[in-house]
């Protein structure tokens, strides 16, 4: 039989049962499945970044036929 100090002793060697690296280990959900927020928000950006350039351009050539009716 052994003692609780010797115990005590194997534990502290191999550290807590949580510590110990487990052979079956899986990455974060996350990694493996992102969620939908993360895959459209590119396509979100980009769309903003475009209808931004389309209403330049539109407030341009409607500002320049302006001009030329009006000028």
């Amino acid at each position: 039989m052994r003692s609780s100090q010797q115990d005590m002793d194997i534990q502290d060697k191999q550290g807590p049962e949580e510590e110990v690296e487990d052979d079956r280990f899986l990455p974060p959900r996350n990694t493996v499945h992102p969620t939908e927020k993360e895959r459209w928000l590119p396509v979100f950006y980009r769309t903003l970044l475009w209808l931004f350039i389309l209403l330049v351009v539109g407030l341009l050539i409607w500002g320049w036929n302006y001009l030329q009716k009006h000028g």
